[in-house]
């Protein structure tokens, strides 16, 4: 696993910048891509949206800003 300081520094920014919603998702795979594009797992940032969706609907938000926004996967 990176750390922040070497993601940010690294060719691991790339993936970041190609990120797709995987095909195998559980709603709308917000969590799944962001989990194969960071240093973070997908339940992390699950517990993050969550969090701020406690934090007046924020995580909420943001959770439908990026599933609009993040490209599908290609069909291979």
């Amino acid at each position: 696993m990176t750390t922040i300081k070497e993601f940010f520094g690294s060719e691991s920014w790339h993936k970041f910048r190609e990120l797709t919603l995987p095909r195998e998702r559980i709603i709308g795979g917000v969590c799944a891509a962001l989990g194969e594009a960071t240093p973070f797992s997908a339940w992390m940032w699950r517990v993050l949206f969550c969090v701020l969706l406690a934090a007046w609907g924020t995580g909420l938000v943001a959770y439908l800003i990026l599933w609009i926004c993040i490209p599908r996967e290609k069909k291979k």
